[in-house]
């Protein structure tokens, strides 16, 4: 049986710090959207050296993927918590100071490590913050993060066309991450490694593995691909400067977080995998469009955001749902492999960017959307009756 967190206050407490560490966790990443023109011009980089950028990056958030969930396990959610924001700090002050390429990818490497621990962390300890209100609080928790993802970008355009340093940013998010750290301290965290690890044996559907390792690795591909080169593809295709393109990725990441905080409702009544499903679909309509409609289908991109809003979070609740043994191993091996997609994916963008051009290399993020449609309706087949039988209990 899972811990309970018993002193309320403790409670309310952790859960306003896990909101505002997502969001100043989105801010650190997302802004790299706005700044890789930058990085382009300061550095003397082509988009394939973007694409390594981006790869590094993913790479580090695969390791620490795995091996955050194996120190959950040994020592708990505060420790790796505590590891994950020391990391964060530590990355940002190596983007400072960097002054080659080589440095910004380490800078970028070790962020992701912090990135990891940190979300593998806050994913494993809310189920037992709050029983009663898991979806809520794991969809407002992913709500704070599309908060910082919207407002991540809009803030770094506006200041860099101010004439504000990319370094400056970073400092400041430095900063913004040691004061949590100073007040995680004293913060008081359950500990759930021991009661949350799964010792039952038996074998599980490798097959339906296998279906939620494509369909969560291709929505990541596209949500991420999104976030990390669309206001290069505006720029570029468009010649927009950095805080009108900003403006498209920040109403994108709006319109996610909005569906975050509302879909929760709406995946409750409709079902999780048959709305997962729909909102695919509608993603992958609504994204085609507006490549083939051209400038004047760029706001149907940031339309779009709506419609990926509730995927990422329904999935890894369905995960637990779907399955009654190794849910903990099994969520850890699917977002880790979906993480090494949007890995391999990144880097091919960035050739393609090279070699066929920034408009028809963007066309892979419908590309990605439709390959997690199929393997999401097979989810859907292969699930229906387990979610049906389980929803009446």
């Amino acid at each position: 049986m899972k811990e309970k967190v018993t002193n309320n206050k403790s409670t309310f407490a952790l859960i306003i710090f896990i909101f505002l560490l997502m969001i100043i966790n989105a801010i650190s990443e997302n802004i790299r959207g706005v700044l890789i023109p930058v990085f382009k011009s300061e550095f003397g980089v082509k988009d394939t050296n973007i694409g390594i950028f981006l790869f590094i990056g993913s790479l580090g958030y695969v390791i620490a993927t795995f091996i955050g969930g194996l120190l959950c396990e040994k020592v708990g959610q505060k420790k790796v918590l505590s590891i994950g924001i020391i990391t964060m700090i530590v990355s940002l002050g190596i983007f400072i100071k960097a002054s080659i390429f080589e440095v910004l990818l380490l800078g970028m490497f070790i962020m992701n490590l912090g990135l990891a621990f940190t979300s593998i962390a806050v994913n494993t300890l809310i189920p037992v913050l709050l029983l009663s209100f898991q979806a809520i609080l794991m969809n407002v928790t992913h709500f704070c993060y599309g908060l910082g993802a919207s407002i991540g970008p809009k803030m770094a355009g506006n200041l860099i066309n101010k004439g504000v340093r990319w370094r400056s940013l970073y400092l400041y998010i430095a900063i913004a991450f040691v004061v949590l750290l100073f007040i995680f301290i004293f913060l008081k965290v359950p500990e759930v490694h021991k009661a949350s690890q799964n010792e039952e044996n038996g074998e599980v559907d490798k097959t339906l593995i296998f279906f939620y390792i494509i369909a969560l690795g291709f929505y990541v591909c596209a949500e991420m691909g999104t976030g990390s080169w669309l206001i290069n593809y505006i720029k570029n295709v468009y010649g927009y400067n950095e805080a009108t393109s900003a403006t498209y990725l920040s109403i994108f990441f709006g319109m996610l977080t909005i569906g975050r905080l509302l879909g929760g409702a709406v995946v409750e009544k409709f079902g999780y995998i048959n709305t997962m499903l729909k909102f695919l679909i509608m993603a992958f309509v609504i994204y085609t469009l507006a490549l083939f409609m051209g400038e004047k289908g760029l706001i149907l991109i940031s339309i779009s955001g709506l419609f990926f809003s509730i995927i990422f979070p329904t999935t890894v609740l369905t995960i637990s749902k779907v399955f009654s043994k190794k849910v903990s191993a099994i969520t850890g091996t699917v977002v880790t492999a979906a993480s090494a997609i949007n890995m391999v994916v990144s880097v091919v963008i960035g050739k393609l960017n090279d070699t066929i051009g920034y408009r028809y290399a963007f066309y892979l993020i419908p590309v990605s959307l439709f390959i997690s449609i199929i393997f999401m309706a097979l989810i859907h087949i292969k699930t229906k009756d387990i979610l049906s039988c389980r929803s009446d209990r």
